[in-house]
């Protein structure tokens, strides 16, 4: 056991100022988090902020490890404060809850639909009878021309409010669709988006050619029910939703291909494809989140900066925490997307040094070892939300996955060929029609397994339990391996 003079001496040792930083975003995420039961937006912000530039001179003059403990509290009291102004803007529901009422609102996502043949939509700045309100309220509508609803369009709908759930303040359901209008915003990617895939669907059957929007944008409108839930319950829907892999494969091939040019041209490049990406998509939570950490990490390679990713984690986290305190409060894909990237840059790599020491691994090796590593650490967040887990989802994802980038550089190639070469597209678009039909076989004979979906009632409680044993194991490896995360660029 060590001694209190051995404690002193380490606690006294200077750590670099990003620590500090992170710590302090990662204390406002856990302000944000008890601000549902703990209320001080009455603080004005002027002391959160003298309070920060006391503890900004104080790191830099003492970078001191116990410092980091003043961090914490800064960031959490900032956490609150926000949270509390959060919490003053959904109350303004309250008047509604219960009424007959008629919104408008901004469609932020791709809609869905459901079982029942309703349309799904998120609307974000959303009003009623002129009162403008905070948060996204999650809609279905029942009637209306449904088919006309795009993403960024500004739409109104008229139903009974009721109380939200998980991150949503107010719901309506099986609401009526008043009207549809084009916003003055132009989204010149979803129209882009949406010509592509039709030309797509010309040389490329269905529904493979929706699987194919999906995997390559995000974009899982057409995609049949039933091979949603399939895919569910085979572990596979993280690839028809547009999220950190799909970024990671454009982040690494545009590097790759750019890199023999210069530096620069790899950095900026890349960014470039991360942003359209983005905007193709949508900036969904976990678009936002991979596309900040890539755009972050491709700084950090050009300039040949050096960070922990642990680092990276809390910042990305609790700036977008910040930005949306919904996120905190119970949005699913923000959670899986932080412990899946978690997953990825801090376990994987030390189960790779344990298992295989320094030898460089194979496509293959690290598609395995990052989905293993993933689905452990999201595995909790997918039992507490959705009350199941898919026991087959890893084997799904080991025969699925290794084929994925080559799929969408396919299908991409027979999109491009459907608008300027039709011809030729007919003749090249029987490679990803095969790929994109073995996806789909690999997920339906998962799905048809016994037990391939177990219902589970997961407590809060549970779910805490298990990233306690995972954070004990992650600290194991990393005394076993001594792993230096900082010579581990993300985007290598």
């Amino acid at each position: 056991m060590p001694s209190p003079k051995n404690v002193r001496a380490k606690l006294s040792r200077e750590l670099h100022v990003s620590w500090f930083i992170a710590f302090g975003f990662i204390g406002a995420v856990l302000g944000i988090g008890l601000s549902l039961v703990l209320y001080i937006g009455f603080v004005p912000l002027w002391i959160i902020v003298a309070n920060m530039i006391l503890l900004a001179v104080f790191i830099w003059r003492k970078p001191r490890r116990y410092a980091v403990i003043f961090a914490i509290i800064i960031g959490l009291l900032a956490g609150l404060v926000r949270g509390g102004w959060e919490r003053v803007e959904i109350n303004s529901y309250t008047q509604f809850i219960g009424r007959d009422v008629v919104m408008t609102g901004f469609v932020s996502e791709d809609p869905s639909f459901g079982y029942a043949g309703d349309l799904r939509i998120k609307l974000t700045s959303p009003s009623i009878d002129g009162v403008e309100l905070s948060g996204t309220v999650w809609a279905s509508v029942g009637s209306g021309p449904k088919s006309a609803v795009k993403r960024s369009d500004v739409v109104q709908v008229s139903g009974r409010l009721k109380s939200g759930f998980a991150n949503f303040p107010a719901t309506l359901s099986f609401a009526k669709l008043d009207g549809v209008a084009r916003s003055d915003k132009i989204d010149l990617a979803r129209d882009m988006r949406d010509s592509f895939g039709q030309n797509l669907e010309t040389v490329v059957k269905e529904p493979e050619s929706n699987l194919g929007m999906g995997i390559l944008a995000g974009q899982k409108r057409a995609l049949p029910l039933d091979l949603s839930e399939a895919f569910k319950a085979a572990g596979l829907t993280h690839i028809i939703v547009a999220s950190g892999y799909n970024l990671t494969i454009l982040v690494r091939f545009a590097r790759r291909l750019f890199a023999r040019v210069s530096r620069f041209a790899a950095a900026a490049c890349a960014s470039i494809l991360v942003l359209l990406f983005a905007c193709v998509t949508g900036f969904s939570p976990s678009m936002t989140r991979a596309a900040i950490v890539a755009i972050l990490s491709l700084l950090a390679w050009y300039y040949g900066r050096k960070s922990h990713p642990v680092i990276l984690l809390f910042i990305v986290a609790g700036a977008s925490a910040l930005i949306s305190p919904y996120y905190v409060w119970g949005d699913a894909g923000w959670y899986m997307s932080f412990t899946a990237f978690a997953g990825v840059i801090i376990l994987s790599p030390m189960i790779q040094r344990y298992f295989w020491g320094k030898k460089k691994a194979g496509i293959i090796r690290q598609i395995m070892v990052d989905t293993f590593c993933a689905s452990i650490c999201t595995m909790p967040v997918i039992a507490y939300f959705m009350g199941t887990i898919a026991p087959f989802g890893l084997i799904a994802n080991l025969l699925v996955l290794p084929i994925v980038p080559i799929t969408m550089l396919f299908t991409f190639i027979a999109g491009i060929l459907a608008i300027f070469v039709p011809p030729l597209a007919a003749v090249f678009a029987q490679l990803p029609q095969i790929l994109l039909s073995y996806i789909i076989k690999v997920g339906q004979s998962v799905a048809d397994l016994p037990y391939s979906m177990i219902e589970i009632g997961f407590p809060v409680i549970a779910a805490v339990v298990c990233y306690a044993i995972i954070l004990i194991f992650i600290f194991y490896m990393w005394r076993k391996t001594k792993f230096n995360f900082r010579n581990n660029y993300l985007v290598e």
